[in-house]
């Protein structure tokens, strides 16, 4: 039933570790050192790939029926699918640049074209995650029903996750190999 609501969750947990390493690079760049451009821009490249395409139409799907239960819920969900949007565009804007300045297409940019737009994008994540944890993910345990959740399996693209799943993508080891770093280090 919840499993769903569960799964997200999970998926926030694993998307908050990712945001962790892009601050780690983002607070290197701040203090003049090179961060490793190439470990960003695969994260990137995760948000936008994976994230927005599958963990974001999920949710929406989830508020969807959520809407059919409740309509008081409406500001919140507007609210939510308006940040998945505005969270696409900047995650893809961010993804951009840091993929020109890998393929030398534009040179290190100035410090606040990067920190600030990475800063940006992190906290607005990160609070957009919380914002639907605290509401719409409650309301929803709360008035789903089963066939309402079976509803959200059969009617939404399901994509094994190239970092978190069971088989990482060639792409993400270095992303692996940091998340186990991080993980020691605390």
């Amino acid at each position: 039933m919840a499993k769903e609501i569960f799964k997200l969750r999970k998926e926030h947990v694993n998307t908050n570790k990712l945001l962790d390493i892009l601050d780690a690079q983002l607070d290197l760049l701040h203090k003049g050192e090179d961060p490793d451009y190439r470990l960003m821009t695969d994260i990137l490249y995760y948000m936008t790939q994976y994230s927005d395409l599958i963990h974001h139409p999920r949710e929406e799907a989830i508020f969807s029926l959520l809407l059919e239960r409740d309509s008081n819920a409406e500001q919140d969900v507007a609210e939510i699918t308006r940040q998945h949007h505005t969270l696409g565009d900047s995650g893809a804007h961010f993804y951009e640049k840091l993929e020109n300045i890998i393929n030398g297409e534009s040179e290190i940019m100035q410090l606040q074209e990067i920190e600030v737009p990475g800063r940006l994008y992190v906290t607005a994540l990160r609070a957009h995650m919380d914002q639907e944890e605290q509401s719409l993910f409650v309301m929803a345990e709360q008035l789903l029903n089963d066939d309402d959740w079976r509803k959200v399996k059969t009617e939404t693209l399901s994509k094994p996750d190239p970092i978190f799943g069971e088989a990482i993508e060639d792409r993400f080891h270095s992303v692996c190999d940091q998340l186990v770093r991080s993980s020691s280090n605390t």
